[in-house]
């Protein structure tokens, strides 16, 4: 008989063929994770939730056995106290209860999750957990989820009371608990079979991204330009079009594309770049020095500066700029604070002293660094006028790219991850060790964790800095090409 756990069975009713593949080809499930994940590090949610009941009994063992026997003692200990971490198995199905609350007449079992709100697939881990807890005997009072309260504004003080909203799912679960002994017959049966031939679709991404996404369309022929292309295209307008027959966006008639869905049709049909002259006119208008700036933020589910919320302000603590002092005449320069302290009124007092009074700043969607410089005005007021003034001068570089460049390889996306490739191939975000904005976000919570070693923390911090300086150089790229400006080799 096969061992299920809540996570298991949430496989299965995403998909039977995920969790038939995470048992019997785990292999793929590694290759398909690597590099996407650096260690999860930082505040966590779960400590938090315990630490406010401070007299509960967290079931640690590692053994299962040995958990099991755990909760059994806790459970009978008086004077009756909170559980952490509950253990218990049911018909081979295992679950831990994150919280074990004593009640009037039985317990109050809360599930803690770090997002802002209750999620179907939440709903669901309830039930299994219920179903289980109550098979062997637990009386439970109500079910219910613990998810962060966005609106929760922290003192600085080390009081949490608050940051939690407990919503009461005993009414959802109620109603599903009937079912789950059937999702475990199901899973079990899933697992006791032959691979599942299920195709790929809309499940491959609800309710969470499947790693095996990859191998399940390892087999499955597809043009080179699908209908993913099209910006802006709805899934509702997609789906019309496949049942009409088309898969190849290429063979999509005119009449079914709005303007820039045509454009990107027609210059995918050429293969190659169209660049419009007016990008460089635009660019070849503006003076010198040029700055380029880029911005590496982080936000917390649990906040840790005073008058933070939670996943609440962006909070920059890191930049990097290059300087273009002449044509094609550089320098760099960069704030990175991973001291773990609030670190906005240093990162605000650095731009105000690198980017000077005069020249235009290119950033890349002009919407995310504005917005936080605004509110580093609206933090530190005796900063507000020099941020104030460098917002005035900043120049989006994305709606020139967006009206005047495109190259079929873009795959109908403008982001600078997209564009990069197309006109500079030799910087490769891929060798990095922090690659993306998500990547950059998990290295700094590693960095300021306790328990990460040296080595490891300088690693990370020069990955931070590789990749923050290559998004700056990638506008500078992306400025000379629409200037036609040859290749310079620069760093």
């Amino acid at each position: 008989m096969a061992g299920l756990s809540k996570s298991r069975i949430i496989s299965w009713k995403q998909c039977p063929r995920k969790l038939w593949l995470q048992i019997n080809s785990p292999d793929l499930l590694e290759e398909a994770s690597t590099n996407k994940q650096i260690f999860q590090a930082g505040n966590d949610v779960g400590e938090v939730a315990r630490e406010l009941y401070p007299d509960g009994i967290l079931i640690s063992d590692e053994n299962l056995r040995d958990a099991l026997e755990s909760t059994r003692r806790a459970l009978i200990q008086r004077p009756i106290r909170p559980i952490f971490e509950a253990t218990f198995q049911h018909d081979g199905v295992l679950v831990k209860a994150d919280l074990l609350l004593p009640a009037r007449k039985g317990y109050r079992m809360v599930e803690v999750k770090s997002s802002a709100s209750v999620k179907t697939y939440h709903i669901d881990d309830c039930a299994i957990q219920a179903w289980v807890l109550q098979q062997v005997g637990i009386p439970l009072c109500s079910i219910e989820l613990a998810h962060i309260d966005t609106s929760f504004v922290y003192r600085g003080d080390g009081d949490y009371k608050g940051l939690f909203r407990h919503a009461n799912l005993d009414n959802e679960v109620s109603s599903l608990i009937e079912s789950v002994p059937e999702w475990v017959a199901w899973a079990r049966h899933t697992l006791s079979g032959e691979e599942p031939c299920i195709e790929p679709g809309s499940q491959c991404n609800a309710p969470f991204e499947c790693s095996f996404t990859d191998y399940c369309n390892k087999d499955k022929l597809r043009p080179e330009y699908t209908l993913d292309i099209f910006p802006r295209m709805t899934g509702k307008r997609k789906q019309e079009l496949q049942e009409m027959g088309f898969e190849d966006a290429l063979n999509v008639p005119e009449e079914y594309l709005n303007d820039t869905q045509q454009r990107v049709q027609r210059i995918s049909r050429m293969e190659s770049a169209e660049l419009d002259p007016e990008a460089g006119k635009i660019l070849g208008s503006l003076p010198y020095p040029r700055y380029y700036l880029d911005f590496e933020t982080i936000n917390f589910a649990v906040p840790r500066w005073p008058n933070t919320s939670p996943y609440g302000t962006q909070m920059t603590f890191q930049w990097s700029c290059h300087i273009e002092e002449a044509p094609c005449v550089l320098r760099h320069g960069m704030f990175l604070d991973v001291s773990g302290a609030d670190p906005r009124r240093a990162c605000a007092e650095s731009l105000i002293e690198i980017l000077g009074k005069d020249g235009p700043i290119f950033v890349y969607n002009q919407s995310f660094e504005k917005g936080r410089i605004a509110e580093m005005a609206e933090l530190f007021p005796d900063l507000a006028a020099g941020l104030h003034a460098i917002n005035d001068r900043i120049v989006d570089l994305l709606p020139i790219a967006r009206a005047h460049y495109y190259h079929p390889d873009m795959k109908g996306s403008w982001s600078i991850k997209a564009v990069l490739p197309t006109v500079a191939p030799e910087l490769d975000y891929s060798i990095l060790t922090v690659g993306n904005g998500g990547d950059a976000q998990e290295a700094y919570k590693e960095i300021i964790h306790p328990e990460t070693s040296d080595d490891r923390r300088e690693m990370l911090i020069e990955g931070l800095r590789e990749y923050c300086k290559l998004d700056t150089l990638a506008m500078v790229k992306l400025a000379w090409h629409f200037q036609g400006i040859g290749d310079k080799n620069v760093a």
